[in-house]
Parts: C-alpha cells; sequence; structure tokens
C-alpha cells in the first residue's frame, strides 16, 4: 500500500459512490491504475465494503440501537478473539470492539424494539461462555454516524422508547 492507496481509500470512505474517474483526476492517474488498485485493495481485505451512510430516523424507521459492554474472562489459547467471534455471526450485531478499562467488549447492536434487542441480549448474548457481566446502554440519538452528521437543525424530537 502507498500514498495513491491511502487517497482512493480516504476517497472512498468519503463518497463510496465516487468514481474511479473522479479519483484518477486528482491522483492524476489513468483511470484503469484507480480500478486496478481498488480491486488490489478488496483481493487484500484492505477495502472491506463500499456502503451508505442512512439516517433511519429521518426517513421515519423507528430502530433501536444499544450499546452493550461486556466483561469476559478469556479463552485460554484465544483469549477475546473466540468470544468475539461467536457475537459477530448474530446480523443483529453491527460492530465488536475490544477495549482497555473496566469492560473487555462493545458492543452495538441494532433492533426493532427495546424488548427485541432486549430479549436478544439476554438470551444469546448473556448465555455465551465466558460473558460474567453485561452493562447495557440505549442509544438516545444519534449525532454523527461513521464521519456523517446526523442531527437536524431544528430536530428536537427524540425515539419513543417503551419497555
Amino acid at each position: 500500500m502507498d500514498e495513491k492507496d491511502t487517497v482512493i481509500l480516504r476517497e472512498l470512505q468519503k463518497n463510496s459512490r465516487i468514481s474511479a474517474r473522479d479519483i484518477a483526476v486528482m491522483l492524476e492517474v489513468d483511470e484503469r491504475e484507480v480500478e486496478n488498485r481498488i480491486a488490489a485493495l478488496h483481493a487484500a481485505g484492505i477495502l472491506r465494503r463500499c456502503t451508505a451512510v442512512i439516517d433511519y430516523s429521518a426517513a421515519g424507521v423507528d430502530e433501536v440501537a444499544v450499546i452493550l459492554s461486556l466483561k469476559i474472562t478469556p479463552e485460554r489459547g484465544l483469549g477475546y478473539d473466540g468470544i468475539a467471534a461467536q457475537i459477530a455471526r448474530f446480523p443483529q450485531v453491527e460492530s465488536i470492539l475490544l477495549l482497555t478499562g473496566t469492560y473487555d467488549l462493545q458492543v452495538i447492536i441494532r433492533g426493532q424494539s427495546m424488548a427485541e434487542v432486549s430479549r436478544f441480549v439476554a438470551e444469546q448474548i448473556a448465555s455465551i461462555d465466558g460473558v460474567r457481566e453485561t452493562m447495557t446502554q440505549i442509544v438516545m440519538r444519534t449525532y454523527k454516524e461513521q464521519g456523517v452528521e446526523m442531527s437536524r437543525p431544528g430536530s428536537r424530537d427524540r425515539q419513543l422508547i417503551t419497555f
């Protein structure tokens, strides 16, 4: 990976729909070179996916997100990786981060209702061998997601959360 690859990655991260032609103009190279570099970044597992950042609340779609902090007993020979891999297989799990401090893992989970997310945490996550403690925080509002500001000026409404 070189400086050109770094520029390509930054531009794709800012706008996944940017064309290879536009990037080629920025880099002063041939469009085909940019396409080849993007393909190589995919093949190397560096560029995992080009995606959109969606403000579901602006689209009127109700969704619940929680931040789940976990205390873990590391597995012999695997450390935290084995438990993280078990958790990663669930489609409700958006991200998993290994942390320093009081908790070991931070898991972002999304669902259609608080009841659905609560059931998922209790039945699927808390029951995993090695999970010693969970702390769940409800996301009340997202102001910035993947570098994109999500709040709308003048909008002070909050999502209704029922238990």
